[in-house]
């Protein structure tokens, strides 16, 4: 029980820091789960239902019942979820992979999104991860008003972004589960209730199924116009995009294979990642990721002592 009010202060701080400040704050908001769900895997269940009802009636009372609401519906259902995995009761009805129990927490997490998506926006008739688009449209006049190119390309963006919506909202979602989930790990690993571990990252091979519905969106793509049928071309544009990040994904973990296989120091590993972080190596990175899917590259490439794929 005594570390309960640690949990409580540290979950405070992440999610105001995320209001506070905005441009650093959003990697701790989106940490904001992780306390509660380390709490109750070493504590229990009891134990982070009080943290949890100390963060939500210091937020409601002290700072903001939207701030509060926010943390409930946004935040503390992957916190559950996190520890839901990782008990052992669960376990010894059903013992979950590292990669389905990361794979219910992002349903989990996309589903908590979507709510707080929904509710926000009955409260407020604003999306909240949308910018505000008065204040943009005067943020782009001063940066680029004296370049209209450059001032009209971001009108374009700011236009197109309601129709991403779907897309940042499946990648914010995985990129909060793929943070939390692995820290979780790390942090309780010592513990008997501790989420099941993922492969390493090198070894990270998504399904080729994925590959296929890449290919009929891309083929669904040619024959959906946008002024003939915009919310299909919509879909399918989403579709696309997340999609690639998946394939991305793949394809960086096949990067770090290789960089395993031929053992190079960390200092070089460096130097690549810096390399790759050049968007023009994401096509590439894509490219390699949809090889894979269909050929298996970590089982046809060998190396000297590197044929664990």
């Amino acid at each position: 029980m005594k570390r309960i009010i640690p949990c409580v202060i540290i979950t405070l701080a992440l999610v105001l820091a995320g209001s506070y400040f905005p441009v650093f704050g959003f990697i701790g908001l989106m940490l904001s789960p992780l306390p509660l769900a380390v709490l109750g895997c070493a504590e229990g269940h009891k134990p982070m239902s009080i943290a949890e009802l100390l963060v939500e009636a210091t937020l409601f009372f002290v700072f903001s019942p939207s701030m509060a609401l926010y943390f409930l519906v946004g935040c503390a259902p992957l916190s559950a979820m996190l520890f839901g995995v990782s008990r052992e009761d669960v376990k010894s009805v059903k013992k979950y992979s590292g990669p389905e129990s990361l794979l219910i927490c992002a349903g989990a997490s996309i589903v908590s999104k979507l709510a707080l998506l929904v509710v926000f926006w009955l409260l407020t008739d604003r999306n909240i991860m949308l910018p505000d688009l008065t204040q943009a449209d005067s943020v782009i006049v001063q940066l680029y008003g004296e370049q209209p190119e450059l001032r009209a390309a971001m009108v374009r963006v700011l236009a197109l972004l309601p129709h991403l919506v779907p897309t940042m909202l499946v990648l914010w979602s995985c990129a909060e589960v793929f943070m939390n989930y692995a820290l979780c790990c790390s942090l309780t690993r010592k513990l008997k209730n501790s989420p099941p571990a993922l492969p390493e990252f090198r070894m990270w091979r998504f399904p080729v199924s994925l590959l296929g519905v890449s290919v009929l969106s891309l083929i669904a793509g040619y024959f959906i116009k946008s002024e003939d049928w915009f919310d299909g071309a919509v879909f399918v544009m989403n579709l696309q995009i997340i999609l690639n990040v998946f394939m991305f994904v793949e394809g960086l973990a096949v990067v770090f294979w290789i960089m395993d296989g031929f053992k190079l120091r960390r200092a070089l590993k460096a130097v690549v990642f810096v390399v790759l972080g050049f968007p023009f190596f994401w096509p590439w990175l894509v490219v390699i990721g949809m090889c894979d899917m269909v050929l298996n590259l970590r089982e046809r490439i060998k190396f000297g002592g590197n044929n664990d794929a």
